[in-house]
């Protein structure tokens, strides 16, 4: 994606969040390699621990949201981001000291090599499609954002921006 094109998107989201009230923006980010998507479990004792999850986390001040996503990929997987290609959608979450926490996620093209996890945020990984979706422990919106992700004919840009239906 253009980096003018994402320029304009994060506008509109950042200005979206604050009017919302959001206190918190964290950036995912979907990778695939054979057509498979990959996926974190979270550490036992974390917010959401021993649940599965795009690699991603929170975005930092003077960070753009695609550099955001570059750099967690890299943290928290040892990937290099050769692009981040595509917005994919957003969705709203509370953890137990983050009262209101907006994710966005995007689709980034990563340069080959290893997983190599963040041992203090991730203890596993998984390179998943749809038959391996239903065995793996998930938040019920990234179940959501992961299943349209693996499943929609039209690929990633089957997810919507928004919030989820509830």
């Amino acid at each position: 994606m253009r980096p003018e094109a994402l320029a304009r998107i994060e506008q509109r989201l950042r200005a979206g969040a604050r009017r919302d009230g959001v206190t918190d923006l964290v950036v995912g980010v979907a990778v695939f390699r054979n057509g498979k998507l990959l996926v974190v479990r979270r550490v036992p004792g974390a917010d959401l621990g021993g649940m599965y999850e795009l690699p991603g986390g929170g975005v930092e001040n003077g960070e753009t949201l695609a550099e955001s996503a570059v750099r967690e990929l890299f943290e928290e997987t040892g990937l290099v981001a050769r692009s981040v290609t595509e917005f994919l959608g957003w969705f709203d979450y509370a953890t137990r000291t983050k009262p209101k926490v907006r994710k966005f996620s995007f689709l980034a093209e990563a340069e080959p090599g290893d997983v190599i996890l963040e041992p203090d945020e991730h203890d596993a990984y998984a390179w998943i499609d749809a038959a391996a979706l239903g065995t793996l422990p998930m938040a019920p919106d990234m179940r959501e954002a992961v299943d349209l992700l693996i499943t929609e004919e039209s690929g990633p840009a089957g997810i919507r921006s928004g919030p989820p239906n509830r």
